[in-house]
Formats: C-alpha cells, sequence, structure tokens
C-alpha cells in the first residue's frame, strides 16, 4: 500500500502540433481552451500541484495560463521531443514527490472520478504506474511513481518513454474507469471535431460508456437485456413524439434506459444508482434514474424524457415487451393481503396509465400500438 504524499501533475504541451496544422493547446473547447481544460481536469480530480511544460510558442501558453495556480516551466530541448518535457517536468518535481500524472496537453477531457479512481488504486496497491483503462483499452494519464523516475533520468529517451514503463509492467495496476476521454487525443481535424462532441455531452454516457459502466458494477446479463429492450420502446416513443413537435433527447432516453437499473439487486437500487452517476458526473440521468421505480405525472405535465423511461421501463418484463396489465397483475395477486405495498404498485400504474394516455392523445392510437 502506498504512503501518503505528494502527487502532483504534469501536462506536456511543447511540441509543434505538426499533425493537426494549428496550434493544439490554444484550440477552443466550450468556453475555454483545451490547455486550460487539461489543467481543470487535472485540479478537479484533486490534483494541487500542476506543472505545464512548454516550447513550442510556449509564450501564447504562458499568456493563456496567466494566473493559473502552478507552474508553467520552458523546456528549450523540445525539438527533440516529448520525452525531453517529460525529463523538464520530473527534474521540477521536488524530492517529496510520491508520484506524478502525466497528461498530454492533447488529451483534456479526463472525469474527476477517473482521476479520483487512478489514485485509489495507487494507494491500494503502491504499483510503480497505474493506468486508467476503458473498454480494456489503456489511457491518459496514467500515474507514475518515484520507482520510476531514476529510470526515466536516466534513459536517453530513445525509446521513449513507453519503453522504460515497459520495464516496470510487473509492478503496475490497471484503475477501471467510466470514462472514453481517457482515450481522446487531438491528433487531426477529425479527432478535434470528436473531442468537441463528446465534450458538448458529457452529461450524457455514451454507448460505450454505458455498457462500461453495467461491467464496472457487476450488472448482470439480464439487465442489460432488460435495459436493451427498454431503450427499443423509449427510443421509438421518444422518436415518433418528435416527429409531431416533441423536443425530447433522444440520446438522454437512450442512455437512461439501458442503465437505469445499474444497481439492480442493491437495497434502493433507484437511488443508489443515481448517486453512483453523479459521483461520475453524468448529471442528466440522476434524476431520471432515481424516478425510475416512482414518479409523479399528472395529466396537465407535458412528456419529458424522465416520463417515456418510466413507461418503456413498466412495458418490459425481463426482456419482453408486455401490457401494464401483463406486467402489474402478477404482483396485485401476490401482494393482495398487504394493502401498503398494493398502494404503492397501484401508485405505479397510475402514473404509467396516464403517461400513456398523454402519448395517446399526441400520437393517436394505431401509432402508438405499433411502438409500444
Amino acid at each position: 500500500m502506498a504512503k501518503n504524499g505528494k502527487i502532483s501533475g504534469i501536462i506536456v504541451a511543447a511540441g509543434y502540433s505538426s499533425r493537426m496544422g494549428v496550434f493544439k493547446p490554444l484550440l477552443p473547447l466550450g468556453e475555454k481552451t483545451v490547455i486550460e481544460t487539461a489543467v481543470n481536469s487535472l485540479r478537479r480530480g484533486g490534483i494541487q500541484d500542476i506543472r505545464v511544460v512548454t516550447g513550442y510558442q510556449g509564450e501564447k501558453i504562458h499568456a493563456v495560463l496567466e494566473g493559473f495556480e502552478g507552474r508553467v516551466l520552458d523546456n528549450p530541448l523540445y525539438p527533440e521531443g516529448m520525452f525531453s518535457s517529460i525529463l523538464a517536468g520530473i527534474r521540477s518535481l521536488e524530492p517529496d514527490t510520491q508520484a506524478f500524472l502525466l497528461l498530454p496537453g492533447d488529451n483534456p477531457l479526463i472525469r474527476r472520478h477517473s482521476i479520483k479512481e487512478i489514485l485509489r488504486v495507487y494507494r491500494k496497491t503502491g504499483a510503480a504506474v497505474v493506468y486508467p483503462v476503458f473498454n480494456g483499452k489503456r489511457g491518459h494519464p496514467p500515474l507514475i511513481s518515484a520507482k520510476c523516475f531514476p529510470a526515466i533520468r536516466q534513459s536517453d529517451g530513445a525509446g521513449g518513454l513507453r519503453d522504460i514503463l515497459a520495464r516496470f509492467e510487473a509492478d503496475s495496476a490497471e484503475a477501471e474507469v467510466v470514462d472514453e476521454g481517457i482515450l481522446m487525443d487531438v491528433d487531426t481535424v477529425d479527432d478535434y471535431r470528436k473531442l468537441m462532441e463528446y465534450h458538448q455531452s458529457r452529461s450524457i454516457p455514451t454507448d460505450a460508456e454505458c455498457y462500461a459502466m453495467l461491467r464496472k458494477y457487476q450488472a448482470d446479463s439480464r439487465v442489460l437485456r432488460h435495459g436493451q429492450a427498454v431503450a427499443a420502446i423509449g427510443c421509438a416513443l421518444a422518436s415518433a413524439l418528435n416527429q409531431v413537435g416533441q423536443q425530447l433527447d433522444i440520446r438522454l432516453v437512450a442512455a437512461s434506459c439501458v442503465i437505469h437499473d445499474l444497481a439492480k439487486g442493491k437495497p434502493n437500487h433507484a437511488k443508489r444508482g443515481s448517486k453512483l452517476l453523479s459521483c461520475m458526473e453524468f448529471s442528466r440521468l440522476q434524476g431520471i434514474v432515481a424516478s425510475h421505480m416512482d414518479m409523479k405525472f399528472s395529466p396537465q405535465d407535458a412528456i419529458n424524457e424522465e416520463a417515456i423511461v418510466f413507461l418503456a421501463d413498466k412495458l418490459v418484463q425481463g426482456d419482453k415487451r408486455v401490457s401494464l396489465a401483463e406486467r402489474f397483475n402478477p404482483a396485485l395477486q401476490r401482494f393482495h393481503g398487504n394493502p401498503e405495498i398494493l398502494t404503492a404498485i397501484q401508485r405505479k400504474i397510475n402514473t404509467a396509465e396516464t403517461i400513456k394516455k398523454k402519448a395517446l392523445c399526441i400520437l393517436g392510437a394505431k401509432q402508438f400500438g405499433q411502438l409500444a
């Protein structure tokens, strides 16, 4: 187990951006630049000591990061390649530094939860290197401990950092994260386009992130099949409603349907799943998952994504489409002697029926029947 100690962040942003054709660190990403976003990612993950290593057009990065609570280091040897910038960052670290997170400046979208998971695994294992992993692929930022510092400092850099860290493979660990951003950098214009799209909708998990989430929290195959069946109905309803003037977010519906039972089998699984989503910063799904077991909906309410997911979930038993009567009649019979549970079941039925009637009014019986 690793001792508590100083953990720094080194962001390397000294290269020419030759493949991209424009200076990558200063590209806009939302309201900030790529380099500012990279700094904020480490800061939000709890890294207080951050060093940004610059070279080419370093004065422009200095200007953008003016007032930044950290250090901006100039690497005069940057034409020799990234390894020279990594060395410059390591040489600036204080003797009591226990480890550092290495982040390329063009790999900026790292979730707070990912940084914390990397640190957790390091403190648990004391590994020489901890790699964040998404869907079986290692990404950035790896945590590199002081065990590796002598080998890095003594290297001529011929094989790059990858060859050096390979020597420590037996003393490495992996941190499984639900974060496609660890694999996203900006080498091409197409990469940049994908990064911007991902940034704009980060509060909703991608398909890959949904399935990674279910694996990480050990949801069984039945949960996955149920979620997929619910998503088929939910997305069909949302798409049809959008065609007649509604403005529902199909991606939000799909993701919420797939992972709504994320914590199935745990006490109060709806709230537990919502809390997990909060930790992973998938904020737009929190309320939907929290209410998928029980929600209020009146005839005057507009149909939203929360209502769609609630209704779609009640129209699926296991991975099969069913009517509301088929879904709930067995429970009504089983608990006929328990008034409290019967009241709760009837409340769910009433809510689902109200949402269904609202959708029927908008779509018409024929179209609704084809969809659900």
